[in-house]
């Protein structure tokens, strides 16, 4: 069993988010005009999962970088107010932060472009350097940062949980799939998921389960999807469904972060996989709820109920 007292270190990307409100997601060559403004907020996979473990009640280390500028300044702020160790985060004076462009409909639904800027300068030996010497309890990764880099700190974690959200997906999964020996419990959503086994995306549970057993993964697995919950593939026992939790979504962007962060969190203070999952299904979907891809520091009173 972790120490309650175990790390969370999250390696990724830090980014200056743009949310813009719509009636509907445009379609290619389509124009649209924006219904509720718009809101700039700290954002980045990596950065949101640190914060949505720190919000849980983690001691958490990020490890990424950001430029020498106002958005990466206050990407930092934002994470240093959560009590986040900053230390290995690098300031890149010839690199801007990273941006994200969010469109959400009316449902919650949204699109996402990301300009990747620092997050794309930090190298495999700067991130496993500092992972090695924070000694985690639970190493958390996704693909906003080089896949080297996810690579070289998963095999730096010595007797870390490694746990990987393949998010985004690249248009080759081949190299994805190479990482797959070194993760212990792998967070794909179903579109990841049938991208990773060459597949189309399952649409019910009987084809996510097909999907998993052809992954073949050494580890467990823990499907999202979305509001109807998860599916929880513990290593030789049988899939557990947890349901989806009733909320007026109002942006769903950021809910896949808020479980990754709340399950890293579980997992560091010893929870077994399913309880883990259990509270971070519920987190993720008290968070789309509210806008931006950030969780919000006053939904950590759901983690005592």
């Amino acid at each position: 069993m972790t120490d309650p007292a175990g790390l969370v270190c999250v390696v990724g990307s830090l980014n200056e988010d743009t949310t813009l409100t719509v009636a509907t997601l445009p379609a290619p060559g389509e124009t649209s005009l924006t219904e509720g403004g718009r809101l700039t907020s700290p954002g980045g996979k990596g950065a949101n999962q640190a914060a949505a473990a720190a919000v849980c009640g983690a001691r958490v280390a990020m490890i990424g970088a950001v430029g020498a500028d106002e958005p990466g300044e206050r990407s930092l702020a934002a994470l240093r107010d959560l009590d986040v160790d900053l230390a290995a985060v690098a300031r890149r004076a010839e690199d801007g932060t990273g941006i994200a462009v969010i469109t959400v409909d009316a449902d919650g639904e949204n699109t996402i472009v990301v300009d990747a800027g620092a997050n794309a300068s930090l190298t495999a030996q700067e991130a496993a350097t500092a992972v090695s010497a924070a000694k985690p309890a639970v190493l958390l990764l996704q693909l906003e940062v080089p896949l080297d880099v996810v690579k070289a700190t998963a095999r730096a974690a010595s007797g870390a949980v490694v746990v990987l959200n393949p998010a985004p997906m690249p248009a080759d999964p081949g190299p994805v799939r190479d990482v797959l020996p070194l993760v212990d419990v792998l967070v794909p959503n179903r579109s990841e998921l049938g991208r990773l086994v060459g597949r189309p995306e399952p649409t019910d549970i009987s084809e996510v389960i097909a999907c998993v057993v052809a992954l073949d993964h050494h580890g467990d697995v823990v499907v999202t999807l979305g509001s109807d919950g998860a599916l929880c593939f513990e290593k030789g026992a049988a899939p557990v469904a947890v349901p989806g939790v009733p909320t007026a979504t109002r942006d769903a962007s950021g809910a896949g972060d808020v479980f990754c962060g709340c399950l890293a969190q579980q997992l560091a203070g010893g929870a077994a996989l399913l309880e883990a999952v259990r509270r971070a299904n519920a987190l993720a979907a008290a968070s789309t709820a509210h806008p931006g891809a950030r969780v919000r520091a006053d939904l950590a009173g759901l983690w005592s109920t």
